[in-house]
């Protein structure tokens, strides 16, 4: 049987809403601007006025790796970074770097 798709849906609000409220994102979560079309992905500690933004990328820019080759990148290194991993378990999907561990989008579950 064929397994439905998922929904992911992040936080959303305007850039003005997002600087007024200025929250704490959970690690790996993400608060998507809906006038500016920009989003920035929390790391569970710094508030939304000093997470960066991801700009200008979409799924098609995500430089991709093999779950092997991701287990070869040093965390501390790739913090808050956003990788495609071709060959994850469930299929192929977007992961993001905690700082600590590789982490699928789609479940918040270490890649493996």
């Amino acid at each position: 049987m064929a397994k439905e798709p998922e929904l992911i849906q992040s936080r959303h609000d305007t850039a003005t809403n997002w600087t007024a409220a200025n929250p704490t994102l959970e690690a790996g979560e993400v608060g998507f601007e809906t006038d500016t079309g920009q989003f920035k992905v929390g790391d569970g500690s710094n508030l939304w006025a000093s997470l960066t933004y991801f700009t200008q990328i979409g799924m098609r820019y995500l430089k991709s790796y093999t779950v092997v080759q991701v287990a070869t990148l040093t965390p501390a290194s790739y913090a808050r970074g956003m990788v495609w991993v071709s060959d994850e378990a469930g299929g192929a999907q977007p992961a993001y770097c905690n700082g600590t561990n590789w982490k699928r989008f789609s479940d918040g579950a270490t890649v493996s």
